[in-house]
C-alpha cells in the first residue's frame, strides 16, 4: 500500500480579479492566530471547500461567500498540483487540476483538467474525488452501504470543525443518507486501513454486480410486462416454430390441386412470379450482407478486448512506475551510458546527465494528464466493446429471421410457377392457411428479439446471483480475518490519546476530569459506526472536555499514521475546534503545549489549527500562518 499524504502549500482568495487572502503554509505545525470573530474558521471552511468538501447555501461564512474563487497549491507524495475552485452558493461547481505551482497554473488556462463532483452514470466522466484519489494512490471506495466515498467523506474526519457537536467523531451533515453508520464506518476503515486491499477489491465488484442484478431485475420485469401469457417461451421454442411454419408453407404451396387455367391468372402469375423471383434476389444479398456484417463485428470485438488488455496493462505500468519513483526517486547515472566516462554534476537545479534545468514537478508533470487520458479511452473502449456485442447478437436474429424469409419466398416462387386457379376452393383454403401461418411468422420474429434479450439476461441474472453470493461470503470471511488489525489499530490510538488526557490538568496539578488523569488504554472505547469515543464507559463530559477528548483522538490517529504504512490517512489535520466548549487560556495553552510535545521531532505531517489563545512558543512566524489578525482575515 503507498504511504499516501498531501500538504496544503498555499491558499489564495480571488475577489474581483484580486487576492483578498494569500498565505504560505508549511509541513508540521501551522497556526492561524487572531482575536475572535475576525474569519480564522473562514479559512478553515475555504480549505475545505477547495479540497472537495460541500457547504450548504445557510452555510457560507462572511465574508467567504462575496469572494469568486480559490486557489489552492497542494503538495500530493511530493508533487505540487494547484487546485481551482469557484465559489456559488447554493451550488456544486466543478474542481479544476494542473500540474505545478500557483504562479503558473494561475495564468495558464491551457493546462486545467476540469472534474465535477460526481462521476457520470456510464463512468465514461471521473470526478473530482476519483482523481485525487488515483493521484494519491488509493482505489475507489465504497462504504458497505454502497454510496461513494468523495472528497467530501474524506474531509469529514480531517476536519474537525466548531459547528459538529462536542461528542462527534465526524463532521455532521443535514442529511442523513450522507451520514448513515455505514458510511461512518467505511470511512475510518479507508483512513486507518483496517479494510485491506483485497477486501476494498471484493466491496468493489460486489457494487458493481449488485448494480447489474439490479438493472437486470428491472429489464426482466419490463419484459415479462409485454410478453404477457407468452412470458414462459425460450428462443429456441420460437425458433423451432418459426422453422415449422416455413415448413408448413412449403408442404401447403407444394400440395397437388385440380387447377383451371384461365388466361387471366396466367397474366396474374406471370406478374407474381417476377415480383417473388426479385425478393428472392433481395434476401439473397441481404443474407450474405448480414453474415459479412457479423464476421466483420465479430473480429471487431477482439481488436475491442486486445486493446482493452493493452490499456490496462498500460495503466498497471503507469501506476507500478510511479508508486516505484515515489518510493525510489530519481535514478543516477555515475558514468555515462555512450563513453562509460565518470559524470561530475556540480548543478543540483539540472539533470545531471544532460545539464538541462529542471522543470516544476518535472517528474509528474504529465502523470495526471497520461492517467486520465488512459481512463478516457479504457471507459470508450469499454462502449464500444458493449455496442459491437449488442449488433451482434441482433445480426445472429437478424440472419433467422432472414433465412425464413428467403425459404418462405423460394416455396411460394416455385408453388406460382405452376398454374394456380384461385376460383379453385381447396386453393382458397390453402392461401388462408397460408396466410395464417406468414402472419403468425411475423409476430414470432417480433418475439425473437425479446427472448433473445429474456433468455440472456436471465442466464447474467443466476450468474451474478451466484457471484454475488459468493462475494458476500469472501468479504464475511475477510472481515473476521482481519480482527488483529483492528485490534493494533485500535490499541495504537488509545495509547496515544494518553499523554494528552493525562496531562489535561488545573494550574494546582490535579485533572480537570477524574477519568481522564486514571485512564488507561483499555479504558477507552471507539465506535465510528455510533460516532462516538467512550472513556470509562461514558460519553459526556463537560463541554471543554468533550474537546479534549475529541481532538486527542484525532491526533492520535495522525501520530499513528506516521508509523503505520497501512494507514491511508493522508498525514493532514484540520482543527477549528481547540476552545470550544468555554475553553480557558491556561487550558487552552496546556493543549497546545501537548500537541507540539506530541509531535516533536516528527515529519512529513502537517495540522492546521485556529486559535485566539495562541501559546507564546506557537505564536511566530516559525509556527503562525500570517500574522496575528486583530481585523478581517480576508481583506474585502
Amino acid at each position: 500500500m503507498i504511504k499516501s499524504n498531501f500538504f496544503v502549500e498555499r491558499l489564495v482568495i480571488i475577489k474581483s480579479g484580486g487576492s483578498v487572502y494569500d498565505e504560505k503554509f508549511h509541513k508540521g505545525i501551522n497556526v492561524i492566530r487572531g482575536d475572535h470573530s475576525v474569519g480564522k474558521t473562514t479559512i478553515l471552511e475555504l480549505l475545505f471547500y477547495v479540497l472537495g468538501g460541500e457547504i450548504k447555501d445557510n452555510q457560507w461564512l462572511y465574508p467567504a461567500d462575496l469572494c469568486d474563487e480559490i486557489y489552492c497549491q497542494i503538495n500530493i507524495n511530493g508533487n505540487s498540483f494547484t487546485i481551482k475552485r469557484d465559489i456559488e452558493k447554493g451550488k456544486i461547481p466543478p474542481t479544476r487540476i494542473q500540474n505545478g505551482v500557483y504562479e503558473v497554473t494561475s495564468i495558464d488556462n491551457l493546462g486545467w483538467k476540469k472534474f465535477g463532483p460526481r462521476r457520470s452514470e456510464s463512468g465514461e466522466r471521473a470526478s473530482f474525488s476519483q482523481q485525487f484519489f488515483d493521484l494519491l494512490g488509493w482505489d475507489n471506495h465504497k462504504s458497505d452501504d454502497y454510496a461513494n466515498l468523495t472528497m467530501h467523506q474524506i474531509l469529514r474526519f480531517l476536519y474537525v470543525d466548531q459547528e459538529t457537536g462536542s461528542t462527534k467523531i465526524f463532521r455532521a451533515e443535514d442529511n442523513n443518507r450522507g451520514d448513515s453508520e455505514g458510511i461512518r464506518t467505511a470511512i475510518a476503515e479507508f483512513l486507518l486501513g483496517l479494510d485491506n486491499l483485497d477486501t476494498h477489491k471484493l466491496r468493489q465488484q460486489l457494487l458493481l454486480a449488485e448494480r447489474e442484478f439490479d438493472k437486470i431485475s428491472s429489464d426482466l420485469s419490463a419484459m415479462y410486462r409485454v410478453l404477457g401469457t407468452d412470458s414462459g417461451l425460450t428462443l429456441d421454442i420460437l425458433n423451432a416454430q418459426i422453422t415449422k411454419n416455413s415448413e408448413d408453407i412449403v408442404l401447403l404451396q407444394n400440395k397437388e390441386v385440380e387447377l383451371k387455367v384461365t388466361s387471366e391468372i396466367d397474366v396474374n402469375n406471370v406478374s407474381n412470379y417476377k415480383d417473388l423471383e426479385r425478393k428472392v434476389d433481395l434476401f439473397n444479398r441481404q443474407l450474405q450482407s448480414l453474415n459479412l456484417d457479423a464476421q466483420a463485428t465479430s473480429g471487431e470485438i477482439v481488436d475491442c478486448e486486445l486493446f482493452g488488455d493493452s490499456l490496462e496493462f498500460r495503466k498497471k505500468s503507469l501506476l507500478e512506475s510511479k508508486a516505484a519513483y515515489d518510493s525510489i526517486g530519481t535514478m543516477k547515472y555515475t558514468h555515462c551510458p555512450c563513453c562509460l566516462e565518470e559524470i561530475n554534476s556540480v548543478n543540483e537545479d539540472a539533470c545531471h546527465l544532460c545539464n538541462t534545468p529542471n522543470k516544476e514537478s518535472h517528474h509528474s508533470n504529465n502523470y495526471m494528464q497520461i492517467l486520465t487520458e488512459l481512463d478516457f479511452q479504457l471507459k470508450s473502449n469499454a462502449k464500444v466493446l458493449s455496442d459491437y456485442k449488442d449488433h451482434l447478437e441482433g445480426l445472429k436474429s437478424a440472419v433467422i429471421i432472414a433465412e425464413s424469409h428467403l425459404n418462405n419466398s423460394q416455396s411460394e416462387l416455385l408453388s406460382i410457377s405452376k398454374i394456380v386457379d384461385i376460383e379453385t376452393q381447396s386453393l382458397i383454403e390453402r392461401s388462408r392457411k397460408i396466410g395464417y401461418l406468414e402472419s403468425e411468422t411475423k409476430n414470432l420474429e417480433k418475439q425473437v428479439n425479446i427472448i433473445m434479450d429474456l433468455d440472456k439476461y436471465k442466464s447474467r441474472k443466476s450468474d451474478l446471483n451466484n457471484a454475488i453470493t459468493a462475494l458476500r461470503e469472501k468479504i464475511a470471511t475477510a472481515a473476521s480475518s482481519s480482527k488483529n488489525r483492528r485490534d493494533k489499530v485500535n490499541l495504537g490510538i488509545c495509547e496515544n490519546m494518553l499523554p494528552i488526557l493525562h496531562s489535561d490538568l488545573r494550574d494546582n496539578g490535579e485533572s480537570y476530569e477524574e477519568v481522564f488523569g486514571a485512564s488507561e488504554s483499555n479504558d477507552i472505547e471507539i465506535d465510528f459506526a455510533k460516532d462516538r469515543t467512550l472513556i470509562d464507559g461514558r460519553v459526556k463530559f463537560s463541554g471543554s472536555s468533550n474537546y479534549i477528548k475529541k481532538n486527542a483522538f484525532y491526533l492520535a490517529a495522525l501520530l499513528e499514521s506516521l508509523s503505520d504504512p497501512l494507514y491511508r490517512l493522508p498525514r493532514f489535520l484540520m482543527l477549528d475546534a481547540i476552545e470550544n466548549g468555554g475553553m480557558k487560556a491556561f487550558r487552552s495553552h496546556n493543549f497546545q503545549r501537548s500537541i507540539v510535545e506530541m509531535f516533536k521531532g516528527k515529519e512529513d505531517f502537517q495540522i492546521i489549527l485556529c486559535t485566539s489563545m495562541a501559546l507564546d512558543d506557537l505564536n511566530n512566524d516559525e509556527y503562525g500562518v500570517g500574522p496575528y489578525y486583530v481585523g478581517n482575515v480576508i481583506n474585502i
